[in-house]
């Protein structure tokens, strides 16, 4: 945005930030209130209660908080969300070809540069507009590196409805997209919230190999894929290991399942999310042999890095294993 902006109403504000934050690559923005309906911290401590969190103790901790964002910024007025695509094509197989040396199968998330990265830097070019048009603003932005529910709050903000699998979904992208926000302490105004379309289907309970869909919109961490091989701290019991295939990191089934993508993919715009060839010519084989020092090599600056060379290690090895006795 070039030249002076003289006092503008709220919604000229937030009219002008959008604009500038779909330039910039983002997918959509939206408004939510600062404090989410009692139901969301009631549905937390429930989820909390089932010990569905797993090792992730963060979690449990002040779950109050994480529904009101004024935790985060005192004299908090509005959080601003923004949803980021990272779909590339080809679109990761639901059972990619074996041979005997198969490539390792890792979430499509991780294949370009740590989203995290990426949305910041995204954000730190949007907020001087922000500064601009809102004189004297003060914000903190985060991207799930904050102890609130940010797919809750861009779910208040209009970006998508909270399928079953628990991700995201929006109109005419799915749900491969990131969610980050920033909270303002002026007023923008609201967004309706998204209604859910997911109707009857369940696809995606079906398709999840080890039962972490325990009931629509709820998912057992302790169970899923994707924290067994990024966050999980411990061991994983056979049952659990055998089930998990032959994914490295993360898992994509659920949301390769959905209608909704499968519908509507598009390749994303941002080049640093697009796949790097550390990971798509990767093979299994590859990875077992990686030592620590050239593992975080290969993978500086994404987020594969999280899950630390013993845990992709032992899940290399898993994967292997388990190709083999498909």
């Amino acid at each position: 945005m070039s030249g002076e902006v003289a006092e503008v109403t709220p919604d000229e504000a937030k009219r002008i930030i959008v604009r500038e934050g779909r330039l910039l690559g983002f997918t959509a923005l939206g408004v939510s209130p600062v404090t989410l309906p009692d139901v969301e911290t009631e549905r937390l401590r429930e989820w909390l209660g089932r010990g569905y969190q797993g090792t992730m103790d963060w979690m449990a901790r002040r779950p109050e908080g994480r529904t009101d964002a004024e935790s985060l910024l005192p004299g908090a007025a509005c959080v601003l969300l923004g949803a980021l695509e990272y779909y590339s094509e080809p679109a990761r197989p639901s059972d990619p070809a074996g041979g005997r040396d198969p490539r390792a199968r890792i979430s499509m998330y991780a294949e370009g540069r740590d989203y995290h990265r990426v949305l910041k830097g995204l954000w730190k070019r949007l907020m001087p507009v922000i500064e601009k048009v809102l004189p004297g603003v003060q914000g903190r932005w985060f991207v799930d590196s904050a102890p609130i529910l940010e797919k809750a709050y861009a779910e208040r903000a209009g970006l998508g409805w909270r399928g079953k699998h628990t991700n995201l979904i929006r109109k005419g992208t799915g749900s491969w997209f990131f969610i980050g926000g920033i909270v303002l302490d002026r007023a923008l105004p609201f967004d309706s919230p998204a209604t859910d379309h997911c109707g009857s289907c369940t696809l995606c309970i079906d398709a999840c190999p080890t039962d972490a869909i325990t009931e629509p919109y709820t998912v057992d961490s302790t169970r899923c894929i994707s924290y067994l091989t990024i966050e999980h701290h411990g061991e994983v019991s056979q049952e659990l290991d055998d089930l998990s295939g032959d994914w490295l990191f993360g898992c994509d089934i659920c949301q390769e399942v959905c209608p909704w993508n499968r519908r509507f993919p598009e390749e994303t715009p941002i080049k640093d999310l697009q796949p790097r060839p550390a990971v798509r010519d990767l093979s299994l084989h590859d990875a077992v042999r990686l030592g620590k020092s050239a593992f975080d090599e290969r993978f500086e600056g994404m987020a594969i890095r999280r899950a630390g060379w013993d845990r992709f290690s032992r899940s290399a090895a898993r994967a292997i294993r388990n190709r083999k006795e498909a």
